[in-house]
């Protein structure tokens, strides 16, 4: 079989592609045109920490190190790190690898002046776990919301592969609020955080605090930094971005519980 030779200016484009391609995709720790114009912003550059710090402390453990481009937590003792900045409503993205059988998190809202002894007990967790090795229930598996919300047993990645992890906190309506997570492009997490006395948020949790034991005051805060958990296993975090998202206004939470209470009474 004869083949026609490829004319030089096609190799020349496709090379030109490929290049352009692969450039694009081994640029760490930046925002695409897109995510810039959604309002994005980084939260570490791959150069420095600058954004973050140990919680409840104004410093940060050496433990904590910039390597190739990612904050990784090279050996226990590096103490959970926090962002300075606080957040109440929220698009994160972020990418990480986690040590064989390791366990670590995400924590949002957390709230610095608890008495509790541990972030967890009073701020949600986005679960990170080597759950490609080890099985474990659901709610303890990558991409859960700990103790909680189970997420599926086959999502996580091999150590040493980076994982893409996301969490989306919005507003609801009549002053609630919706949490998503997803976990390598699979939705994991889909639930309304409502802390009514008989809403199916306080439910669950009435349901699982008691082997959980979580605190009185989950997810009451109204705004929080993000955490990066030290719970000893070595974890590292890249491409790191957050969008604010605007709360509403309370004439607008009031017109929304308004309506809602009007159709209600004309049903």
């Amino acid at each position: 079989m004869r083949f026609r030779p490829v004319p030089a200016a096609w190799v020349c484009v496709v090379g030109c592609l490929l290049a352009a391609h692969l450039c694009v995709a081994g640029e760490l720790n930046t925002l695409s045109a897109e995510e810039k114009e959604q309002g994005f912003k980084l939260l570490f550059d791959g150069k420095t920490m600058d954004q973050w710090r140990n919680y409840k402390s104004e410093t940060t453990k050496p433990e904590w190190q910039i390597m190739d481009g990612a904050m990784v937590l090279t050996a226990k003792g590096g103490r959970d790190l926090i962002t300075k900045e606080q957040f109440r409503f929220f698009d994160l993205r972020l990418e990480y690898t986690i040590a064989e059988k390791g366990n670590s998190g995400i924590m949002f809202r957390v709230d610095e002046d608890t008495e509790e002894r541990t972030p967890w007990l009073v701020a949600p967790e986005y679960q990170l776990y080597d759950s490609f090795n080890v099985k474990v229930r659901e709610d303890r598996c990558a991409g859960a919301l700990y103790g909680l919300v189970g997420a599926g047993k086959d999502l996580s990645k091999a150590p040493g592969e980076w994982n893409q992890a996301r969490i989306l906190l919005e507003p609801s309506d009549n002053g609630a609020e919706r949490l998503q997570f997803w976990l390598n492009g699979s939705m994991t997490v889909d639930i309304i955080v409502d802390h009514a006395p008989d809403s199916e948020w306080t439910k669950l949790l009435a349901l699982k605090a008691p082997g959980d034991h979580f605190a009185k005051g989950f997810f009451k805060a109204r705004k929080g930094p993000i955490l990066l958990q030290d719970h000893g296993a070595r974890a590292a975090f890249r491409n790191i971005r957050i969008r604010k998202i605007k709360a509403p206004s309370a004439k607008s939470s009031a017109r929304s519980h308004s309506v809602q209470r009007n159709n209600a009474e004309t049903r």
